[in-house]
């Protein structure tokens, strides 16, 4: 393997570093063939803009076809595999006393790759949850005690004294996969892909759990980020402001390239492996 050439001051850093973050972007998962939305958008659904389609306003006119769309988008998740760069961060954890991983991503390649602390900001496509608000019937109401989260899928859509009272029920049985939008079996919300669609909010424990590895890690690597989301863009930054050594690994440059500690040109499938060899001395994942 190539060895990257990195400042010997910044490679002592990383080496002696007890805690470093990984913020992924894209560009992470490009490399697994996992296409940006409009990349993966072809056929009979390229007429469809993911801004338009992909939104909470959308699943509450037309969930069928909003379902129908996020079906065919996993497709390509489904096939895709981790690739280097996602081993060689799983490698990292038994290099580094703490890993954790942040990523803009909804395709679980790094659970996959075997990465543990993971905190997935824009949720994961494979999973499923409630909506919360099924079909507006939520919306123009003044309720006295407004409805409680579904035990089951986190949905707000019906008083708790209308939910099936059996204790046994799962969302296990139930997929991102073709067919008639599925309901909860506890409470009747329909059930949309875990993930935050346009013009939804971050959650905001994720959030707040990824502002604070930012401040409280040593090390950042920032891998195919494009830094263009607000506020996901914002997180390497604080690092920064923080302190903390921060690497850029990217084909190219971003806003961050000449503020970081060192800047690599290149893909996170051959790069990222290169870095981790070159600082802790191995870059083999789990099953290599």
């Amino acid at each position: 393997m190539t060895f990257l050439r990195i400042d010997p001051r910044l490679v002592e850093r990383l080496r002696d570093a007890l805690h470093v973050v990984i913020f992924t972007g894209a560009g992470m998962s490009a490399e697994s063939g996992v296409p940006t939305f409009r990349d993966r958008m072809t056929g009979l659904w390229a007429r469809h803009d993911p801004q338009d389609i992909a939104t909470p306003e959308a699943f509450r006119r037309n969930p069928q076809l909003v379902w129908d769309w996020h079906v065919h988008l996993a497709e390509s998740v489904r096939a895709a595999t981790p690739n280097a760069g996602h081993r060689a961060i799983a490698a990292l954890q038994d290099l580094v006393q703490q890993v954790t991983v942040i990523t803009q991503n909804i395709d679980g390649l790094h659970a996959r790759a075997g990465s543990r602390e993971i905190i997935e900001l824009h949720g994961n496509l494979l999973r499923l949850r409630g909506f919360r608000d099924d079909d507006g019937r939520q919306e123009g109401l003044r309720l006295a005690r407004p409805p409680r989260p579904c035990p089951l899928c986190g949905a707000r859509c019906a008083p708790p004294g209308a939910w099936n009272p059996d204790p046994g029920l799962s969302l296990a049985g139930f997929g991102l996969a073709a067919g008639p939008v599925p309901r909860c079996p506890k409470c009747g919300a329909r059930l949309r892909p875990d993930v935050v669609w346009f013009n939804e909010m971050l959650d905001p424990d994720l959030l707040d759990q990824a502002w604070a590895a930012m401040e409280n890690c040593d090390a950042v690597l920032c891998v195919g980020a494009s830094l263009e989301v607000e506020p996901a863009a914002s997180l390497p930054f604080r690092a920064l402001e923080c302190g903390h050594a921060v690497i850029e690994i990217n084909p190219a440059p971003t806003a961050l390239s000449a503020l970081a500690d060192a800047s690599v040109r290149g893909g996170a499938a051959s790069a990222l492996p290169r870095l981790v060899e070159s600082v802790w001395g191995s870059a083999q994942g789990p099953g290599e």
